[in-house]
């Protein structure tokens, strides 16, 4: 359960938010003390958990603009389930998610010795339809106890549409983007579609991810953004 949840928001957090240059025009909350509120659901209705992710800093690092996230999940009974913090930052024109401070802060150590090596997904400053966009992917390897390897591939990622999205933190307009994943745990393997749509100084609005057969497995959706 615990390696599935790992790569479940593994692949969310790639791509939390996208922000530009030094101007910064921001796809995720930038101010300090700013908390948004998600709920999951298995199919429509059906709720299965929820989290937040708060801004806890910002800086400059060598010249680029940096924010520390602090993430959240928890489960219908409202039970914290994992927490773990990670960092996103800016250079020019492009956005990047420290994949490493987040699969490392998330006590992974209690399961034995690893070494984390990732692709960061890159967003764009400006997104177009019909854009294509860079793959991305990181591997985790435990090699003790008992050898175990993670995988999570995501391809085929493109720009769709302008669109708008209501949820119950009120309606949105969006980019809309889409790519193929793949991940392996062992002999564990699963594949699908997942679709976004992103907003300025908030990041993703809603997420659906689909089986390789098309049907909805999940549904990540905007409840509510607290500043």
């Amino acid at each position: 359960m615990m390696i599935k949840r790992i790569i479940a928001f593994a692949v969310l957090l790639f791509a939390a938010g996208t922000m530009t240059a030094q101007n910064c025009v921001f796809y995720f909350p930038s101010e300090v003390g700013t908390i948004v509120g998600y709920n999951y659901y298995s199919k429509p209705g059906k709720l299965e958990g929820s989290s937040t992710l708060l801004v806890t800093d910002r800086s400059t690092e060598n010249g680029n603009l940096k924010l520390d996230i602090k993430a959240t999940v928890f489960d219908t009974h409202e039970d914290t389930t994992i927490t773990f913090d990670y960092a996103v930052w800016c250079d020019g024109d492009n956005f990047y998610i420290d994949m490493r401070s987040f699969l490392g802060s998330m006590n992974i150590t209690e399961l034995g010795e690893f070494k984390i090596t990732s692709a960061d997904m890159v967003l764009p400053a400006g997104m177009s339809p019909g854009q294509q966009l860079k793959d991305a992917s990181f591997t985790l390897e435990m090699t003790s106890p008992i050898p175990v390897t993670m995988t999570s591939n995501i391809t085929n990622r493109k720009v769709d549409a302008i669109e708008q999205v209501t949820t119950p933190a009120g309606t949105f307009e969006c980019v809309k983007v889409s790519y193929d994943t793949f991940s392996k745990v062992a002999f564990i393997k699963t594949e699908g579609r997942t679709v976004e749509w992103y907003t300025p100084n908030i990041g993703i609005v809603r997420s659906e991810y689909y089986d390789k057969k098309g049907r909805v497995t999940s549904i990540h959706e905007l409840s509510y953004v607290k500043k």
